[in-house]
Protein backbone atom coordinates (compact mmCIF):
# COMPACT_ATOMS: atom_id res chain seq x y z
CA UNK A 1 0.00 0.00 0.00
CA UNK A 2 2.57 2.18 0.61
CA UNK A 3 4.13 2.46 -2.89
CA UNK A 4 0.62 3.60 -4.38
CA UNK A 5 0.94 7.08 -2.58
CA UNK A 6 4.47 7.54 -4.34
CA UNK A 7 2.97 6.61 -7.65
CA UNK A 8 0.76 9.12 -7.15
CA UNK A 9 3.01 11.89 -6.13
CA UNK A 10 4.97 10.85 -9.05
CA UNK A 11 1.96 11.04 -11.68
CA UNK A 12 0.19 13.88 -10.04
CA UNK A 13 3.80 16.00 -10.27
CA UNK A 14 4.34 14.99 -13.89
CA UNK A 15 0.62 16.14 -14.79
CA UNK A 16 1.16 19.28 -12.91
CA UNK A 17 4.46 20.41 -14.92
CA UNK A 18 2.98 18.89 -18.13
CA UNK A 19 -0.10 21.35 -17.89
CA UNK A 20 1.93 24.20 -16.69
CA UNK A 21 4.00 23.94 -19.58
CA UNK A 22 1.49 22.59 -22.15
CA UNK A 23 1.62 25.88 -24.45
CA UNK A 24 5.62 25.78 -24.66
CA UNK A 25 5.52 22.47 -25.84
CA UNK A 26 4.06 23.25 -28.41
CA UNK A 27 5.56 26.57 -29.44
CA UNK A 28 8.72 25.08 -29.24
CA UNK A 29 7.39 21.67 -31.47
CA UNK A 30 5.94 24.78 -34.01
CA UNK A 31 9.07 26.74 -34.06
CA UNK A 32 11.27 23.83 -35.28
CA UNK A 33 8.39 22.36 -37.68
CA UNK A 34 6.46 25.29 -38.77
CA UNK A 35 3.13 22.79 -39.03
CA UNK A 36 0.68 22.97 -36.65
CA UNK A 37 -0.21 19.53 -37.21
CA UNK A 38 3.30 18.19 -37.48
CA UNK A 39 4.09 20.18 -33.64
CA UNK A 40 0.89 18.72 -31.95
CA UNK A 41 1.88 14.98 -32.88
CA UNK A 42 5.77 16.38 -31.72
CA UNK A 43 3.79 17.48 -28.32
CA UNK A 44 1.95 13.81 -28.31
CA UNK A 45 5.36 12.17 -28.37
CA UNK A 46 7.18 14.88 -26.32
CA UNK A 47 4.73 13.34 -23.56
CA UNK A 48 4.64 10.14 -23.81
CA UNK A 49 8.71 10.78 -23.26
CA UNK A 50 8.01 12.58 -20.64
CA UNK A 51 5.92 9.87 -19.00
CA UNK A 52 8.45 7.44 -19.92
CA UNK A 53 10.87 9.27 -17.49
CA UNK A 54 8.49 10.70 -15.16
CA UNK A 55 10.77 9.14 -12.35
CA UNK A 56 13.52 11.41 -13.61
CA UNK A 57 11.14 14.53 -12.60
CA UNK A 58 11.59 14.39 -8.94
CA UNK A 59 15.79 15.13 -9.49
CA UNK A 60 15.15 17.80 -12.56
CA UNK A 61 15.75 20.96 -11.40
CA UNK A 62 14.01 23.03 -13.91
CA UNK A 63 11.14 21.03 -15.19
CA UNK A 64 10.38 24.07 -17.84
CA UNK A 65 14.09 23.37 -19.24
CA UNK A 66 13.62 19.44 -18.89
CA UNK A 67 10.61 19.62 -21.21
CA UNK A 68 11.53 21.87 -23.58
CA UNK A 69 14.61 20.12 -24.21
CA UNK A 70 12.19 16.87 -24.97
CA UNK A 71 10.56 19.05 -27.00
CA UNK A 72 13.40 20.16 -28.53
CA UNK A 73 14.52 16.77 -29.76
CA UNK A 74 11.44 15.45 -30.67
CA UNK A 75 11.04 17.89 -33.46
CA UNK A 76 13.98 18.56 -34.31
CA UNK A 77 14.07 14.53 -35.14
CA UNK A 78 10.23 15.04 -36.70
CA UNK A 79 11.83 17.90 -39.04
CA UNK A 80 11.52 16.53 -42.78
CA UNK A 81 13.05 19.04 -44.90
CA UNK A 82 14.64 21.55 -42.90
CA UNK A 83 15.27 25.10 -44.55
CA UNK A 84 11.72 25.34 -45.58
CA UNK A 85 10.35 28.77 -46.05
CA UNK A 86 6.31 28.49 -44.05
CA UNK A 87 3.93 29.57 -45.89
CA UNK A 88 1.38 32.22 -43.79
CA UNK A 89 -1.40 31.20 -41.81
CA UNK A 90 -4.73 32.28 -42.96
CA UNK A 91 -5.79 33.22 -39.95
CA UNK A 92 -3.02 36.10 -39.97
CA UNK A 93 -4.04 37.31 -42.89
CA UNK A 94 -7.51 37.36 -42.01
CA UNK A 95 -6.34 39.09 -39.12
CA UNK A 96 -4.18 42.05 -41.23
CA UNK A 97 -7.32 42.20 -43.84
CA UNK A 98 -9.59 42.59 -40.69
CA UNK A 99 -6.80 45.75 -39.72
CA UNK A 100 -7.84 47.51 -42.64
CA UNK A 101 -4.56 47.68 -44.42
CA UNK A 102 -4.28 48.41 -47.91
CA UNK A 103 -3.26 45.82 -50.67
CA UNK A 104 0.35 46.92 -50.84
CA UNK A 105 0.32 47.06 -46.63
CA UNK A 106 -0.66 43.26 -46.61
CA UNK A 107 1.83 42.03 -49.36
CA UNK A 108 4.58 44.09 -48.03
CA UNK A 109 4.48 42.66 -44.43
CA UNK A 110 3.49 39.28 -45.72
CA UNK A 111 7.05 39.50 -48.05
CA UNK A 112 8.41 40.92 -44.81
CA UNK A 113 7.80 37.96 -42.67
CA UNK A 114 8.60 35.54 -45.16
CA UNK A 115 11.85 37.03 -45.84
CA UNK A 116 12.69 37.21 -42.19
CA UNK A 117 11.09 33.32 -41.68
CA UNK A 118 13.88 32.37 -44.74
CA UNK A 119 16.56 34.24 -43.55
CA UNK A 120 16.21 32.85 -39.79
CA UNK A 121 15.42 29.17 -41.56
CA UNK A 122 18.94 29.83 -43.05
CA UNK A 123 20.60 30.77 -40.20
CA UNK A 124 23.21 27.39 -39.17
CA UNK A 125 21.72 25.49 -36.62
CA UNK A 126 23.95 26.61 -33.76
CA UNK A 127 22.85 29.89 -34.32
CA UNK A 128 19.16 28.81 -35.18
CA UNK A 129 18.24 26.99 -32.21
CA UNK A 130 19.12 29.47 -29.34
CA UNK A 131 17.10 32.29 -31.47
CA UNK A 132 13.92 30.33 -31.76
CA UNK A 133 13.76 29.44 -27.61
CA UNK A 134 15.04 32.94 -26.74
CA UNK A 135 12.39 34.87 -28.79
CA UNK A 136 9.39 32.47 -29.33
CA UNK A 137 9.71 30.55 -25.84
CA UNK A 138 11.31 33.07 -24.05
CA UNK A 139 13.26 31.20 -21.95
CA UNK A 140 16.89 32.32 -20.50
CA UNK A 141 19.93 31.74 -21.82
CA UNK A 142 20.40 29.04 -18.57
CA UNK A 143 17.40 27.25 -19.58
CA UNK A 144 18.34 27.26 -23.31
CA UNK A 145 21.92 25.92 -22.81
CA UNK A 146 20.37 22.93 -20.62
CA UNK A 147 17.58 22.50 -23.57
CA UNK A 148 20.72 22.65 -25.99
CA UNK A 149 23.32 21.24 -23.64
CA UNK A 150 25.49 24.21 -24.22
CA UNK A 151 27.14 26.89 -21.56
CA UNK A 152 24.68 29.52 -20.74
CA UNK A 153 27.66 32.22 -22.12
CA UNK A 154 27.31 30.25 -25.23
CA UNK A 155 23.90 30.83 -25.65
CA UNK A 156 24.10 34.55 -25.31
CA UNK A 157 26.92 34.66 -27.86
CA UNK A 158 24.69 32.64 -30.76
CA UNK A 159 21.98 34.90 -29.68
CA UNK A 160 23.85 37.70 -30.39
CA UNK A 161 25.49 36.83 -33.29
CA UNK A 162 22.34 35.50 -35.05
CA UNK A 163 20.68 38.61 -34.70
CA UNK A 164 23.00 40.78 -36.16
CA UNK A 165 23.50 38.33 -38.23
CA UNK A 166 19.78 38.62 -39.42
CA UNK A 167 19.47 42.50 -39.10
CA UNK A 168 22.34 42.82 -41.44
CA UNK A 169 20.53 40.37 -43.93
CA UNK A 170 16.75 42.10 -43.91
CA UNK A 171 18.90 45.85 -43.69
CA UNK A 172 20.60 44.56 -46.99
CA UNK A 173 17.29 43.20 -48.38
CA UNK A 174 15.27 46.35 -47.69
CA UNK A 175 17.78 48.47 -49.04
CA UNK A 176 17.35 46.43 -51.80
CA UNK A 177 13.89 46.71 -52.13
CA UNK A 178 13.34 50.42 -51.45
CA UNK A 179 16.42 51.40 -54.33
CA UNK A 180 13.59 49.73 -57.11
Amino acid sequence: MAAQPAVLNEAEGWEAAVWTHARMLYRIAYAVLRNHHDAEDAVQETLQRAWKYRHRLASVETPAAWLARIAWRVAKSRRSRPGMVPIEELGEIAELRASGASAEELASNRQLKSLADAYIQRLPAKLRQPLLLSTIEELSAREIGQVLGIPEASVRTRCLRARRLLQEKLGVALEKHHAC
